[in-house]
């Protein structure tokens, strides 16, 4: 018997690096696991959702598919996040809207559909990656580091603002990862 026996999640960012490794231990502990990335064809699940992201309808959805897909949600995964790296004179509009919309507003698209599925089935759990850097920032990474630290404010708050729901609502703040280790 895994500690998560009967759970369901959602993980983003699952083809690779954290994400797969948390599908892995996921599954490993018992959880129905629903995968969302650009590519998941690769990646051991339940359920494969593949998208971008950035794609507003997609990430406005993706916690009622994976839902439908599984039966139920439990946990949510907000792994993706992208590393833009430069001073602020030299991030492009570019870099400067998939850095947002993959590490902010993904997150932050997903969850309100999210937390009434979990309330509705007495709790659950949102994880949100963001970053040490969003903490303590490092130079030539301004953008990246902005949107990790939006991401641990917007926990605090979700957290705040959710935990009589019987939702605990975290970040983790890895710092720098090699994703050759996770495989």
């Amino acid at each position: 018997m895994g500690r998560f026996d009967g759970k369901c999640a959602l993980v983003t960012d699952a083809a690779g690096g954290i994400g797969a490794s948390v599908v892995r231990m996921l599954r490993a502990e018992g959880t129905r696991v629903a995968v969302a990335d650009r590519d998941v064809a690769a990646i051991a699940a339940e359920a494969h959702l593949p998208g971008d992201l950035r794609d507003t309808t997609y990430a406005d959805g993706l916690a009622l598919t994976a839902m439908q897909a599984l039966g139920r949600l439990d946990i949510v995964v907000n792994n993706a996040g992208v590393i833009t790296r430069g001073k602020v004179t030299e991030t492009s509009d570019n870099d400067w809207a998939l850095s947002l919309g993959v590490n902010v507003e993904a997150p932050f698209r997903i969850s309100p559909t999210a937390i009434p599925l979990m309330a509705g089935t007495g709790g659950g759990a949102i994880v949100n990656v963001a970053s040490c850097w969003g903490l303590r920032p490092g130079p030539n990474h301004a953008v990246y580091c902005m949107t990790k630290a939006a991401i641990a404010s917007l926990t605090q708050c979700m957290g705040m603002d959710h935990a009589h729901q019987g939702i605990r609502i975290n970040a983790v703040c890895p710092n720098e990862v090699d994703p050759r280790r996770f495989h």
